[in-house]
C-alpha cells in the first residue's frame, strides 16, 4: 500500500484531489495529501517539512508534481528513495485515478509503471480517431 502526495503550483493539487474524490465517490483506499506552492512564499523549509510529514504516513509513497524542473519537483527530489518513494511529474487526472484504484500495489515499482503507462494511454488526440 502506498500513499499519494500531490505538489503543484497554486491550488491545482487541491482541485485534482477533489476531482478524484468526486469521481471515486471518496472510496479510494489510498491517502492523498496535497501541498500547494504559493507564489508569495519562498519558505522552502516549510514546504520541506510538509513533505516530510506527509511521507511519514506510509513506507511507500508516490509524489506527483505538475512539471519537472519547477519548484514542486525540485523540492521533492531530495526525498526520492529507490523502491520506496517515487516522483512522477506531469500529474493529471487519469494518472491519479489509476494510482487511487490500482490493486496491484504489492510490488511498488510495478505499480509505478502501471500508473505511468495508464497516463500515457489516456493521451488521445481526437483527430487521430477517424471520427
Amino acid at each position: 500500500m502506498f500513499n499519494i502526495l500531490i505538489i503543484t503550483h497554486g491550488n491545482l493539487c487541491e482541485e485534482l484531489k477533489s476531482s478524484v474524490e468526486f469521481i471515486l465517490d471518496k472510496s479510494s483506499e489510498k491517502k492523498i495529501f496535497t501541498i500547494s506552492i504559493d507564489e508569495n512564499s519562498r519558505d522552502f523549509d516549510s514546504y520541506s517539512n510538509k513533505i516530510a510529514n506527509s511521507l511519514i504516513e506510509s513506507e511507500y509513497n508516490i509524489i506527483f508534481t505538475d512539471m519537472f524542473g519547477g519548484t514542486p519537483s525540485n523540492i521533492s527530489l531530495p526525498y526520492y528513495k529507490k523502491g520506496k518513494i517515487e516522483i512522477i511529474s506531469g500529474v493529471n487526472l487519469p494518472m491519479l485515478l489509476k494510482a487511487s484504484t490500482i490493486e496491484n500495489d504489492d510490488n511498488f515499482e510495478e505499480a509505478v509503471k502501471i500508473i505511468v503507462n495508464s497516463c500515457k494511454e489516456n493521451i488521445i488526440v481526437a483527430g487521430d480517431l477517424n471520427i
